[in-house]
């Protein structure tokens, strides 16, 4: 049974940068909500386009940050 529900996260990256994130949404996991957090990730995810990136001449900055998207996935699955 699918409950509506709220995440609210704040990370203090190294460089300074606060961010901020609140998700809401229906999660059949009330306690850990991992599979809400899931779906907003797979919803950023699809909004990035490279491109732009390449367009900006922040080409190296996409391939950083794709390479730690990588690395978590890979830690998620071990």
């Amino acid at each position: 049974m699918s409950k509506e529900t709220t995440i609210s996260m704040e990370s203090f990256g190294e460089d300074g940068v606060t961010i901020k994130v609140d998700i809401k949404g229906q999660t059949d996991m009330p306690f850990w909500k991992h599979d809400l957090k899931l779906e907003a990730i797979k919803e950023l995810l699809e909004t990035i386009d490279k491109k732009d990136f390449y367009e900006a001449n922040k080409h190296e900055e996409f391939q950083k940050h794709m390479e730690e998207v990588q690395e978590l996935l890979n830690a998620i699955w071990e």
